[in-house]
């Protein structure tokens, strides 16, 4: 059983990283095994005091294979049981791993090293260019252990350091420590010496401050860099060979003090940055490390003042890494000097920074005066800064939980939208604010790349993006390429839950995830940086967030189709801008693309979209006209196709389709005023509905549906919906509606009178004179017994109390006496006495119309009032003097266009 566990823990350190998984603990080993907890837990114990397992002793205990984690260090460590996975993880550091800001602002530097030292068969020669102490050497000396570690050098290959400044006065004497001399090549060589570039063979040679070499000591490197041998001092006639590897390193401009054929011969030449170009994260962190080193050497805790704490932080420190370190370790000093011990911590306060600290403090910081001294920060407080990948895995890991919720009901689609946009400008405002970007060519590059994505983008979807947007992007995006290895790892663990929020995106937002994956796609073939499904979603939010409040049509889905390299393009957008809605999208065509890509282009832009209902092709040639025959997504919409457009032909359409207009006679309307055909294919099942109207808006339109809804015994197949009265009246039976529905009937309060189309009045409802004719409307509804059950309700239901009491929010009873008394005003002052129906029928209007000037939710003219005022002006008079008592009643005062329905009325009636 022992062996067993032992084999199964060997197989889980091979297949996962060490971290803090459930794998490596007692109770989950036990269960695989089929043994008890405490069983598992004693035997792997024992593993331990044999150095078999390494023991991590936090809540739960972690254990992993001893030889599995030396195979990774390539080292033994100096112990097996570890207090926190963070002592654990800090003695698992290896090469790379232990420079600061590795995965972070020196990732790029990283990488350049590792380029340099793996490139066969010898390595590149590298030049680290970087102020005064910003850890060229240690840089230099962590590329040696790195090319252990892959195996590029042997243990006992040498990384031999020089420092050049030595021998500025005196090139001869470098020459002969690099290259070596024979006995007797000048005065005192005594004896053959090999010279600094043999003992570096197979190993690494570093020649810091490269810039004190006189330009012809750095003329006698040439001929090695370029052949890989050298001629000894004193021996011109035999050719000496090494494989060192060569690394350089300036604090100068390198353009200013090497040779041009020197920087010729060095292709790979990085940028360090200054301590304060570096994320303020990462400074926190060398702060924590030079005094948790500092604290091990004299075997005892450390705390900081907070005052102390913040000139280190807050001000920059002259010397970079180097400086900040000379100043801890003298701070340290003091404090040690003075005894300055309470119960084994040691204290470190303003006054123990060195001089050279304390003399730049009235410059650095005015306030420092008001603030206190005393308030002491223990320095393991100081390690709880996250890596950047962390903080981005942060966001998105909020995301899901938000969408876990969601799926639980416990939140709306908006309100989920709303948290991840939370968790995303989180992260944005850390990319912005508090990472600090490393100017180099990769992102230089990335930006321009972005930038000019974003302004295709843009001009094609009608996106408005700003300049700081492109710059929010570009960081992202180089951010990202720098750590996608491991947000991949983190995407993986939860693959099935990101896979269905992305479906449920591409559902409610699809033209937001269809721009998306172009910009992805973009993205992908110019900067080779693929994106992840979370990723994904993040650019679905930004593109929601560019999105032109210009609204896209709901329901009709417009497409351009032109050859050319931006005919359609250029069409579409000019359009789009022009009715200040989003009509149109476009797809551009090379001349010689056969029929079939086409159809494959235009079935691909169709998948992303949401279910629409009519489908209006818009193509420069007849030859396209067919193409609707390709056509495999939404089959079951209905689709217009018309030849030679131009921005004027699509304008009209356009603009028929924003008006509602119904897209078969608009396009035979734009086919007889242009040189173009058509043809409509009626491919919908149209289902049967009931309108609701109402002159006062659609508003009171839903009430009244509702109401009907109300009187059904039952549910019938089809709909009953509210409809915009004026929208009736101007497009009659070539409005959209009676393309998308079989109608069978309208029900309201003024007949919109559509040529066909059976109208039944409120009015005679309440009066139950054409409750026959609705009997007979509703048999296509319901059966016969049915029939009879609603008839009963409608009579109970369209009271005109009830109606009143159903369609306002005022006292049906009070409001209605008003009306009344403004009704009979009317008629003396008119000399005319409204038919009974048409009377109830304007009781509904006026009751609807008080509480509209109560709510201030007046009724908006499409034309000017003025002919109407110039015209009417006794009728105007007549209705405002009838209104007396209202306008006292409710301190309302009737606006002309509330007049102008009641003229109508009246009117029609």
């Amino acid at each position: 059983m022992k062996e067993q566990l032992y084999q199964l823990l060997k197989e889980v350190c091979e297949r996962f990283e060490f971290a803090q998984r459930e794998e490596f603990t007692a109770s989950w080993l036990a269960e695989q095994c089929a043994m008890s907890r405490n069983a598992a837990s004693q035997y792997l114990n024992e593993g331990v005091e044999k150095g078999e397992i390494i023991k991590v002793n936090t809540r739960p205990v972690y254990f992993f294979d001893a030889a599995a984690v030396f195979a990774k260090c390539d080292a033994q460590l100096d112990k097996l049981v570890y207090a926190s996975f963070k002592e654990f993880n800090d003695a698992m550091m290896i090469d790379f791993e232990r420079l600061i800001g590795y995965k972070d602002s020196l990732r790029h530097v990283v990488e350049q090293c590792k380029a340099a030292i793996t490139y066969p068969p010898n390595g590149l020669p590298i030049l680290l260019n970087g102020p005064t102490g910003t850890g060229k050497s240690m840089i230099a000396s962590l590329m040696a252990d790195y090319a252990v570690c892959v195996g590029l050098m042997k243990k006992s290959d040498k990384f031999i350091a020089v420092n050049c400044s030595e021998y500025a006065n005196n090139p001869e004497l470098l020459t002969a420590n690099l290259f070596g001399y024979k006995k007797g090549a000048y005065t005192g060589a005594e004896k053959d010496n090999q010279g600094l570039i043999q003992l570096a063979d197979g190993g690494i040679l570093f020649l810091d401050e490269v810039h004190c070499l006189k330009a012809e000591c750095q003329e006698k490197l040439f001929q090695f860099m370029d052949r890989g041998v050298y001629h000894m001092v004193g021996d011109n006639e035999n050719w000496y060979h090494s494989s060192c590897r060569l690394v350089f390193a300036t604090t100068e401009s390198p353009e200013d003090v090497l040779l041009k054929t020197l920087l010729r011969r060095i292709p790979i030449i990085v940028k360090i940055p200054s301590l304060d170009e570096r994320p303020i994260n990462e400074k926190k962190a060398l702060v924590y490390s030079i005094f948790k080193k500092e604290s091990t050497k004299i075997n005892c805790e450390i705390a900081i003042s907070s005052l102390t704490y913040q000139v280190l932080m807050n001000n920059s420190i002259p010397g970079n890494v180097g400086g900040i370190k000379n100043c801890i370790q003298a701070a340290c000093a003091n404090a040690f000097l003075n005894h300055r011990m309470n119960k084994n911590v040691l204290e470190i306060h303003l006054y123990d920074l060195p001089d050279t600290i304390l003399n730049l403090l009235p410059t650095i910081n005015v306030r420092l005066i008001d603030q206190k001294d005393d308030t002491m920060i223990f320095i393991s407080r100081l390690n709880e800064a996250k890596p950047s990948d962390s903080k981005l895995i942060d966001a998105f890991a909020k995301i899901l939980d938000e969408y876990q919720k969601y799926m639980k009901n416990g939140c709306s689609f908006q309100e989920l939208i709303g948290s991840s946009l939370d968790a995303i400008n989180k992260y944005n405002d850390y990319l912005m604010f508090e990472k600090r970007l490393i100017s180099n060519p990769n992102y230089d590059f990335t930006r321009k790349i972005v930038d000019k994505i974003f302004s295709i983008i843009m001009n094609r979807y009608s996106l408005k993006v700003s300049n700081n947007d492109i710059l929010l992007i570009s960081r992202y995006v180089y951010e990202y390429s720098q750590v996608k290895d491991d947000i991949r790892t983190w995407i993986k663990e939860h693959a099935p839950l990101i896979a269905s929020l992305r479906e449920l995106v591409q559902q409610k937002m699809p033209r937001e995830s269809a721009i998306a994956d172009e910009i992805s796609e973009n993205i992908k073939l110019n900067l080779d940086i693929e994106f992840d499904e979370m990723t994904q979603f993040r650019l679905v939010l930004m593109v929601r967030g560019f999105a032109d409040p210009m609204k896209e049509s709901e329901n009709t889905v417009g497409v351009i189709l032109c050859h050319g390299y931006s005919t359609a393009s250029s069409i579409a957008e000019a359009v789009n801008k022009f009715l200040g809605q989003y009509i149109f999208d476009a797809i551009d065509m090379q001349l010689d693309v056969s029929f079939d890509k086409i159809t494959n282009q235009l079935n691909d832009y169709l998948k992303k979209k949401q279910a629409f209902e009519e489908l209006v092709l818009l193509v420069d040639m007849g030859s396209l006209e067919e193409i609707y025959k390709g056509i495999k997504h939404n089959t079951g919409c209905n689709i217009g196709i018309i030849n030679n457009v131009n921005t004027k032909l699509a304008l009209e359409i356009g603009s028929g389709i924003m008006q509602g207009k119904s897209i078969e006679s608009l396009l035979e309307k734009a086919s007889q005023e242009n040189i173009s055909s058509y043809n409509y294919i009626n491919n919908r099942e149209r289902n049967k509905v009931i309108l609701s109207v109402c002159a006062t808006g659609v508003g009171a339109a839903e009430k009244i549906s509702d109401l009907l809804a109300t009187s059904l015994p039952v549910p019938i197949d089809g709909e009953i919906i509210s409809y915009d009265y004026q929208t009736l009246v101007e497009n009659g039976l070539n409005d959209r509606i009676f393309d998308r529905y079989n109608v069978e009937f309208i029900i309201g309060t003024m007949n919109p009178k559509v040529e066909g189309i059976p109208f039944i009045g409120l009015e005679e409802l309440v009066m139950n004179d054409d409750l026959n004719r609705l009997r007979e409307l509703m048999r296509n509804f319901l059966t016969e017994a049915q029939v009879q059950i609603f008839a009963q309700n409608i009579i109970k239901n369209f009271s005109l109390d009830n109606i009143v009491n159903h369609l306002t929010i005022l006292n049906a009873q009070k409001v209605l006496e008003d009306v009344q008394e403004v009704v009979r005003q009317l008629e003396r002052m008119l000399q005319y006495s409204l038919p009974a129906a048409e009377k109830v029928g304007l009781y509904v209007h006026l009751a609807c119309l008080i509480e509209r000037l109560i709510t201030k939710n007046e009724v908006q003219l499409l034309e000017s009032p003025d002919e109407f005022i110039a015209n009417h002006k006794e009728f105007i008079e007549i209705v405002k003097e009838s209104f007396s008592v209202v306008n006292e009643r409710y301190s309302v005062e009737i606006p002309v266009a509330e007049i102008i329905y009641i003229y109508n009325y009246i009117q029609n009636s």
